[in-house]
């Protein structure tokens, strides 16, 4: 992408033909001219940082922001073995994500005074070390602070300020920094960079000069706002947020063209038959549909078509297994019962759906289940997604793109069971008539099933109400709190020796996962609902004590669905409210098994793990049932809900 120039007006330049008898110096000559360098002076320590900022974007008028994403040839990390990755792809963007973090290098910097996650109403305070402003509107945006622990260095940790509920789509964002002290409490230092913007000190650098009149005209004055003062501000820096067309356009535009190209009627097979499967499971139907195709191969190691407008277009179809479950109750009702399409876990198969408890819960609530694989991030992208790791990181977009054509597979999996499903004889009552009502259909995901099944039920022009179990959101908040991502953060570390290039490509990453899991569609989900889609309420179910999925990013997700905490919850969380038990809307339930809950960027034990636990709680079962009939949220248990698993 070409650099558009940009130009430091300075009034009052006296001309240099005068008789004052003056040489000419940096501050009375022409203005500098250039284009701002792959790497920002601001945080010298570091190619990349602060991020996200202006500094790497270019104003565009034909984007939805006025802007584009525009990191430089030589920005990104490069490898261990000398690959410099290409930064195209985060170069179509038109912003930063509206859920990531900010990023900064501060070597030796330490927490003292600053807002955990513990203390975020710390962060909004008028005495706040931090700060996120929303430049237009003065709205603070609430956040805590950490550093990256999952690095052993203590100065190769960068200093993370996390939002703990979603930025608006295209808008100004200003970030400031004061009062930062070391270990031995000894203030930051400021770098040479900043001092010259802060101090109007003139320099001869252009990507200082370049933007001084940002500095002057927006991003000091949005501070001032704030009531902080321009010399006690140790960094600043302003960045843009994607709109909601740049995050979800191309997923929106598949779903509507993959549904008109369907809307005759869905092809399917079914191929195989498993009968008299469990005392709880009459049948299991599997077979095969057709859905359009939006990726350049029908494969994993691939990236959505591009148009001369970088918009996906058809590119024929692909065949996509599934798996129907029958339970016996509903056989033996001989009536219409309710659809639930099921989403499975990390990197796993629509096999999932098969797992015991879910056909005993599917026979004792009546509901007939059905499952694909979640394509992007299932049990064939492994290979592809570390080869990828280590070979070509910038391709990393495989991941969420793959994930869009997932998004169209479950849309077209939905209306198959809804229109020509209801007729096939497999799903036949005794009596005549269907065993499918097409009127009653909802989605439940576990894990990751509910990390991208956010993303799929805001899309969802089918999907009114919505089971998220033990999910969270961004990626980016929940890898290095994981267990899951150890071998890959073992990758991570191989290719990138330097800890702070991998949480800073942790950072990039989630610019394009936004589109492909539920934090680009977080005020989608039920604020901002997307054109010609309903707003979706949601239950969230997580354990405290979670390995792989840290509650802090399910209370990010509960915040940005407006959810709400059934009396009498096992703890309060902040920024939600409380309320009795029949609660219409969305709601965060959690479940407390008496495990320790670390909170620092690094996994929990993983044998104390309780990950797996609340999706088999009776209660929980019961309370999703419930919510999926009424669109009430009951409190289920007896008192705070305590495992029992």
């Amino acid at each position: 992408m070409s650099l558009l120039p940009l130009v430091l007006s300075l009034a009052c330049t006296p001309d240099p033909t005068s008789d004052t008898g003056t040489e000419p110096t940096a501050t009375t000559t022409a203005p500098i001219t250039g284009e701002l360098s792959d790497c920002d002076p601001l945080v010298p320590t570091m190619c990349g940082l602060p991020f996200p900022s202006t500094f790497f974007m270019r104003e565009d008028a034909t984007s939805q922001t006025g802007w584009r994403v525009a990191l430089g040839a030589t920005t990104l990390p490069i490898s261990a073995n000398k690959y410099q990755p290409d930064p195209w792809i985060w170069n179509e963007r038109d912003g930063w994500s509206i859920l990531g973090s900010m990023l900064v290098d501060l070597p030796g910097v330490s927490l003292t005074g600053v807002a955990g996650h513990d203390d975020i109403s710390a962060s909004i305070a008028d005495s706040s070390l931090t700060i996120i402003v929303d430049a237009e509107t003065g709205e603070r945006v609430p956040h805590f602070v950490e550093l990256d622990m999952s690095q052993e260095d203590a100065d190769e940790r960068l200093l993370m300020i996390r939002p703990v509920e979603p930025m608006g789509y295209g808008r100004s964002y200003v970030v400031g920094l004061r009062g930062l002290v070391d270990d031995s409490g000894a203030a930051i230092a400021p770098s040479e960079a900043f001092t010259a913007l802060r101090d109007d000190a003139a320099t001869e650098d252009y990507d200082i000069e370049g933007r001084r009149e940002r500095y002057d005209s927006l991003i000091f004055p949005a501070l001032e706002a704030q009531g902080w003062s321009r010399d006690e501000t140790q960094l600043a820096w302003d960045f843009i947020t994607a709109s909601q067309e740049g995050i979800t356009g191309r997923a929106r535009w598949m779903r509507d063209d993959a549904l008109e190209r369907v809307a005759g009627g869905v092809s399917y097979t079914v191929d195989t038959v498993e009968e008299e499967v469990s005392e709880a499971v009459h049948s299991r139907i599997y077979g095969t549909l057709t859905a359009p195709l939006y990726t350049e191969l029908d494969d994993s190691d691939t990236l959505l078509t591009r148009d001369a407008d970088s918009m996906p277009y058809y590119n024929g179809d692909t065949e996509v297994p599934f798996t129907i479950v029958l339970p016996r109750s509903v056989v033996e009702a001989g009536q219409p019962a309710p659809l639930i399409q099921y989403g499975h876990g990390l990197l796993g198969g629509q096999g999932e759906v098969g797992s015991g408890y879910l056909g005993e819960m599917a026979n004792e609530q009546g509901f007939v289940l059905f499952a694909v694989d979640w394509t992007g991030m299932k049990e064939d992208d492994v290979d592809d997604i570390t080869l990828m790791l280590v070979n070509e990181i910038d391709r990393f977009a495989i991941i969420p793109e793959r994930t869009h054509q997932g998004f169209v597979e479950f849309a077209v999996a939905m209306e198959m069971m809804i229109t020509v499903m209801v007729d096939d004889p497999h799903l036949a009552a005794a009596g005549g008539g269907s065993l499918i009502d097409p009127d009653r259909r909802y989605y439940y995901g576990n894990s990751q099933g509910a990390i991208l099944g956010g993303a799929y039920a805001a899309l969802s022009t089918r999907i009114e109400r919505a089971t998220l179990g033990v999910g969270g959101a961004p990626y980016e908040l929940l890898l290095t709190r994981s267990a899951d991502f150890d071998p890959f953060f073992l990758i991570f570390q191989t290719m990138y020796p330097d800890p702070r290039e991998v949480t800073y490509w942790l950072g990039l990453m989630q610019v394009l996962w936004d589109s492909g899991e539920t934090a680009g569609y977080a005020l989608s989900m039920n604020s901002e609902p997307l054109p010609d889609t309903p707003a979706k309420e949601i239950l969230i179910q997580n354990a405290l004590g979670d390995a792989q999925v840290s509650t802090l990013g399910g209370h990010v997700m509960a915040r940005a669905f407006g959810a709400a905490l059934i009396e009498e919850p096992v703890r309060e969380v902040w920024g939600m409210e409380t309320v009795t038990s029949g609660h219409s809307g969305s709601a965060l339930v959690e479940w407390d098994y008496g495990v320790f809950e670390p909170f620092e960027s690094v996994p929990p034990d993983d044998d104390t793990d309780t990950h797996e636990n609340p999706r088999r709680e009776k209660p929980g079962q019961e309370q999703m049932a419930h919510f999926f009939a009424t669109g009430e949220v009951i409190h289920t248990c007896d008192g705070p809900c305590v495992g029992t698993e």
